[in-house]
């Protein structure tokens, strides 16, 4: 595709919604219903009526060449006969080949399709309802889409019908008037936020202001901000109370993806029988996504992280270090007895856990040598891995008992991090060895901490071969 042949904002296809005034309320009316859904996640920047598609709506998304996705729509009011149907995808797919991965899914909204196509709609929505359910079993949820992917091939031929399958929702929303929209998009603001207690009266007037904000906006973007700040001055009440804290979901080989919640995917990093990516791969895959989060939450006016997911040692730490206090962060650490905040300081009648802290003698080559083991002594598994005569040139910080609370998790990271920076002001390393072993939210602590320190090599122990291997590089 030449780039006169790409879709523009002031060509005949851009100018289409400018031009055609019909159907506006349909596509702003199903747009609101969709809205509280979209607040309710971080990564949601916003949404604009009437530029390249009659409603476009932007998300964060650090894996993403662009650093951000589309979500597109087109909005029917009628029943669109099958020649129009093929207009509106060809189109969609024009969009795609001129702009890859500009776009995460593009949706035709309509009342309704030709009976003879009304499958359409039909099989992607029983495919897709299904698919929490079918989670663990890919091969029953391959087998559908497969199925699905050859019906539409039949009906478009291959290269339209498989561009559907794989980037296209139909959505069949019945039309009506003003109060019925009124009435779906208080439904779904309640179910978005269950805890809202305001007036039926007062949800009218925040439909009501945001419809007036659409119409007086076509073509500008409609900010997070913006729309948070419309219903809240409506409501009397703001729907996102917490609007500084960023919640990102952790994605592992162990669960799956958590769809209104930002995500950062580190299931190529979990270990097991597939062992771990060389640390190269961490710093592409891993530590430039959670950078560029870190950056843009920062721009947002996020201060705190809430975690969610699961995630092994060397995640947990890059976390920590990514979202780490000295750049203006603090997190909510999930574990099974509740949310360990790193701000939880603790007082100075807090006395620290019995840390047992073995100061070494030198350094291994150009590098300060650190175990830390909660639980277990790492000290005899790093002696065997490193080709040690002994363990002199280790720092050892050992704790028997369990950490149990945010505080004496705070007390531990600053008896290390002293022990760390003492050491290394005295011995001058070029860099730091670290094997750890503990729970995964004390290396989250570890990592929020650890600053003004040399580079350093995470080490973490593979079970399989019972020796410690080098995981992510904090630098």
């Amino acid at each position: 595709m030449t780039s006169s042949d790409r879709p523009t904002l002031i060509d005949r296809r851009g100018m289409g919604g400018i031009n055609a005034q019909d159907g506006f309320d349909y596509q702003i009316w199903d747009a609101l219903a969709r809205l509280p859904a979209w607040l309710r996640n971080a990564s949601f920047e916003g949404m604009a009526f009437e530029t390249l598609e009659d409603v476009e709506v932007r998300f964060f998304a650090p894996h993403t060449p662009r650093g951000r996705v589309i979500d597109r729509f087109q909005a029917k009011s009628g029943e669109p006969d099958r020649s129009k149907l093929v207009d509106v995808f060809e189109a969609f797919k024009r969009f795609d080949e001129a702009y890859p991965s500009a776009a995460r899914v593009h949706t035709l909204v309509t009342q309704s399709l030709p009976a003879k196509l009304n499958w359409i709609a039909r099989d992607q929505d029983r495919v897709s309802r299904a698919r929490p359910f079918y989670a663990p079993f890919a091969d029953i949820t391959a087998g559908s889409d497969a199925m699905l992917r050859r019906k539409l091939v039949e009906e478009f031929g291959d290269e339209l019908g498989g561009f559907v399958a794989g980037h296209v929702d139909v959505a069949i929303v019945a039309g009506g008037d003003r109060c019925n929209a009124q009435a779906t998009f208080m439904v779904e603001l309640e179910r978005s936020f269950p805890d809202l207690d305001v007036a039926t009266k007062r949800q009218g007037d925040a439909f009501s202001a945001l419809c007036d904000l659409a119409n007086a906006r076509r073509g500008e973007i409609l900010t997070r901000s913006m729309l948070l700040d419309t219903l809240s001055s409506t409501l009397g009440v703001n729907p996102v109370p917490d609007r500084k804290s960023l919640p990102i979901h952790l994605r592992s080989d162990r669960n799956e993806e958590v769809p209104e919640v930002l995500q950062i995917d580190a299931s190529g990093f979990s270990g097991g029988l597939l062992g771990y990516p060389e640390p190269a791969e961490w710093q592409s895959r891993l530590l430039d996504p959670l950078a560029v989060t870190a950056s843009w939450a920062r721009a947002n006016g996020f201060h705190k992280i809430a975690l969610s997911g699961s995630y092994r040692l060397g995640t947990a730490i890059a976390l920590g270090w990514s979202f780490r206090s000295a750049i203006g962060f603090e997190i909510d650490i999930p574990t099974r007895s509740g949310v360990w905040p790193t701000d939880a300081h603790p007082t100075t009648t807090d006395e620290p856990p019995p840390w047992s802290v073995r100061k070494p003698g030198g350094l291994v080559g150009d590098a300060l040598l650190v175990g830390i083991g909660v639980l277990r002594d790492p000290t005899a598994d790093i002696v065997s891995s490193f080709g040690l005569q002994g363990s002199d040139n280790v720092l050892t910080a050992t704790l028997a008992p369990a950490l149990t609370n945010a505080t004496e998790t705070q007390s531990s990271v600053r008896v290390i991090i002293a022990a760390i920076v003492e050491v290394a002001a005295r011995l001058r390393p070029k860099r730091i060895e670290l094997c750890l072993v503990g729970p995964a939210a004390f290396a989250v602590a570890l990592g929020h901490r650890w600053n003004s320190l040399p580079p350093t090599q995470l080490h973490e122990f593979l079970a399989s071969e019972a020796r410690y291997v080098p995981t992510v590089m904090l630098s």
